[in-house]
């Protein structure tokens, strides 16, 4: 019979190649996008890519634009891999230790329902760990907003420019409903 923690360890290291395929595949089309983008404003808009080059052009708007979520995923993933064998003789090894401490009873023997509990959520806090530590890193490591760094890329101070953000529509829908509550009272 095949381990569960090994089908499990096979399956997660399939959806790793497909997370980073997926971001090969997404990165050469975005960098085909942006070679075609730069052209176009060559011809039709020169002066919001004025001083910028083309190399510098596909770096900005694929790390704009790039997935990076499939890179920290797939890291999650290879880091909870490779933190379950240590977790789980680690968790092993602290619960026999402290059984024997306590002196416990049979009930808490490995194999019963206190000791099942333990190491699920034991392994679940493990593999948690790997995935706060993957969105740590996606969210300190995220990139500039494609229209910052490329004004930037073109030398324009960016404290002196507001860049305004769209409002979301389900705002545009409550202040319409806001505005009727306050027109039938």
């Amino acid at each position: 019979m095949i381990n569960p923690f090994v089908i499990a360890a096979v399956v997660a290291v399939l959806a790793v190649i497909a997370l980073l395929l997926r971001w090969i595949i997404a990165v050469r089309s975005l960098s085909a996008d942006a070679r075609a983008e730069y052209v176009g404003r060559q011809a039709d808009r020169a002066h919001t890519i004025s001083g910028v080059d083309a190399a510098t052009f596909v770096r900005i708007y694929v790390d704009a634009y790039a997935p990076r979520w499939t890179l920290y995923a797939s890291l999650a993933l290879l880091g909870a891999i490779v933190i379950t064998p240590p977790a789980l003789l680690g968790l092993v090894a602290f619960w026999n230790w402290l059984t024997a401490v306590l002196a416990a009873s049979d009930l808490f023997a490995p194999g019963y329902y206190p000791w099942m509990f333990y190491i699920f959520f034991g392994l679940v806090g493990a593999w948690a760990l790997c995935g706060f530590l993957a969105a740590r890193f996606h969210h300190q490591r995220a990139p500039e907003a494609f229209q910052a760094a490329l004004m930037r890329a073109r030398g324009e101070p960016l404290d002196d420019v507001v860049i305004k953000r769209q409002r979301p529509k389900w705002a545009r829908r409550a202040s319409v409903i806001a505005a009727s509550k306050e027109n039938r009272t």
